[in-house]
């Protein structure tokens, strides 16, 4: 399959996907294959505040979900969600694409402010168990055992052809050993979450703190270096923009 034909078919996929969770969470808003850099309003707001032409974005983000406030889960604010989809066919009896495929697309929405930001790969019916199990153990240790990037990650198989009958399959399995069985569950089964465990530390104040600020010696003022207070401060104007 060509490179453009397989983009066109993640596109159609994205779309159908998105489609799916709404229906199974319509207390979500849920957009597919939104491109907000492309638009002269972001670049306005990069220049109202920065004072500085705005510099290349993220090109376009497969799916957005917006969650309402969870007075349970403090701060009680709407949550921001994003998901990187890439699609992985056999061509001439191979997988087209590296395993590491999305993760810098995935890297890219963080700087958007997004809570959690989530990679979901999907793999075509004819790639085997075997591929399945490679390639999930390669992706999920290169994440989260290498990197340990704050990056969600999920392998789903598709079954069947047609796109309205198609199954989306969430792969769950212990990708740290790549000797355990895999199990197909239900992305349109009420009783499938899905979860996020690895927040946006651009947007958590605790991680922040944790991992880059330091305190005055008079006053213990919590205070950052000028390239992450900038860095922040980015974040915070393109996450605005985002609720707007």
């Amino acid at each position: 399959m060509s490179e453009r034909k397989l983009k066109k078919r993640e596109i159609t996929l994205t779309k159908e996907l998105a489609g799916r969770l709404k229906t199974e969470h319509p207390q979500f808003k849920i957009f597919a294959n939104k491109c907000p850099s492309r638009g002269s309003r972001v670049k306005e707001k990069w220049n109202e505040v920065f004072h500085e032409q705005c510099p290349p974005l993220q090109p376009e983000m497969d799916i957005i979900i917006v969650e309402p406030p969870n007075p349970q889960i403090l701060p009680s604010r709407p949550k921001l969600r994003a998901i990187e989809i890439k699609l992985f066919e056999k061509t001439d009896g191979r997988i087209n694409q590296s395993f590491y495929k999305g993760i810098e697309q995935a890297l890219a929405l963080l700087q958007w402010g997004f809570d959690n930001v989530a990679l979901w790969q999907l793999f075509g019916e004819t790639v085997s168990e075997s591929e399945l199990r490679d390639y999930g153990c390669k992706t999920w240790n290169y994440i989260h055992g290498t990197l340990q990037l704050p990056i969600d990650f999920t392998p789903i198989k598709l079954i069947g052809t047609d796109i309205e009958q198609m199954q989306f399959r969430p792969i769950q399995a212990d990708w740290r050993n790549n000797l355990t069985p895999l199990e197909l569950l239900k992305i349109d089964d009420p009783s499938f979450h899905i979860t996020y465990t690895h927040p946006n530390p651009l947007v958590n104040t605790r991680l922040m703190e944790e991992r880059f600020a330091f305190k005055t010696q008079i006053g213990g003022k919590i205070v950052y270096t000028p390239g992450v207070e900038r860095l922040l401060k980015e974040v915070a104007t393109l996450r605005q923009f985002l609720f707007e």
